[in-house]
C-alpha cells in the first residue's frame, strides 16, 4: 500500500507543478502581449532631398516670450518688520544682448536699508546688480541700478530683489514672462 500511496502523491505533485508552470507561462504571455500593445510606434525620420539644408531644430522648452518696452511689477507680502519691496520696474523688459537695462525698486523699512541689490539669472549666468538710493530716504525710497545684459535670457530670466536692514533681509524672486 505504501508504494501506491507514494505513486499517488507523486502524481499529485507532478500535476501541481504542471498547473503552476501553466499559470506562470500564461501570465508571462499576457504580460508580453500587453507590453507590445502599449508600445508607442516610432516614426521614421523624414528623408531630405539631396542638397536640401537640414532644418533648425525646434527649441525645447519653448523660449520665453516678452513684450517690448518698460514694465512694472507690483509686489505684496513679505515678512512683517523686515524690508518691504513694493514695485520693481524693468526698462526695457527685453533688452538685446550687450544693451543696457535699468531697474527701479521701491523699498520701505522701519530702519534704514543698509544693502539693496538684484541677482539677475539669465540662461547660464547669475549677475549681481547693485542698487543705490535715487530718491527719498533709506527707510522709504526709490533705488536704481543698471547693467549691460551679458547673454541671452530665452529660457531663464529671473530677477531676485534683495533688501537688507538691521531688522533682517527680504528676498523676492520675479520670473519674467509674457503678461497677458
Amino acid at each position: 500500500m505504501k508504494s501506491s500511496s507514494k505513486q499517488a502523491n507523486s502524481g499529485e505533485l507532478t500535476a501541481a507543478v504542471v498547473a503552476i508552470l501553466a499559470i506562470v507561462g500564461i501570465t508571462a504571455g499576457v504580460w508580453m502581449w500587453m507590453q507590445k500593445q502599449s508600445a508607442v510606434p516610432q516614426e521614421a525620420p523624414a528623408q531630405l532631398a539631396p542638397g536640401e539644408p537640414t532644418p533648425e531644430p525646434t527649441p525645447t522648452p519653448t523660449p520665453t516670450k516678452l513684450f517690448h518696452g518698460k514694465d512694472t511689477y507690483t509686489l505684496s507680502g513679505g515678512m512683517e518688520g523686515k524690508p518691504t519691496i513694493s514695485t520693481v520696474t524693468l526698462d526695457p523688459v527685453d533688452p538685446a544682448v550687450g544693451a543696457k537695462q535699468a531697474f527701479t525698486v521701491a523699498l520701505t523699512n522701519g530702519s534704514p536699508i543698509t544693502d539693496a541689490y538684484l541677482q539677475v539669472r539669465t540662461d547660464t549666468k547669475t549677475t549681481k546688480v547693485p542698487l543705490t538710493l535715487a530718491n527719498g530716504a533709506s527707510q522709504n525710497g526709490t533705488w536704481t541700478g543698471e547693467w549691460a545684459v551679458p547673454e541671452s535670457y530665452l529660457y531663464n530670466y529671473v530677477v531676485t530683489v534683495v533688501a537688507s536692514g538691521s531688522n533682517g533681509t527680504t528676498t523676492i524672486p520675479i520670473t519674467i514672462r509674457e503678461r497677458k
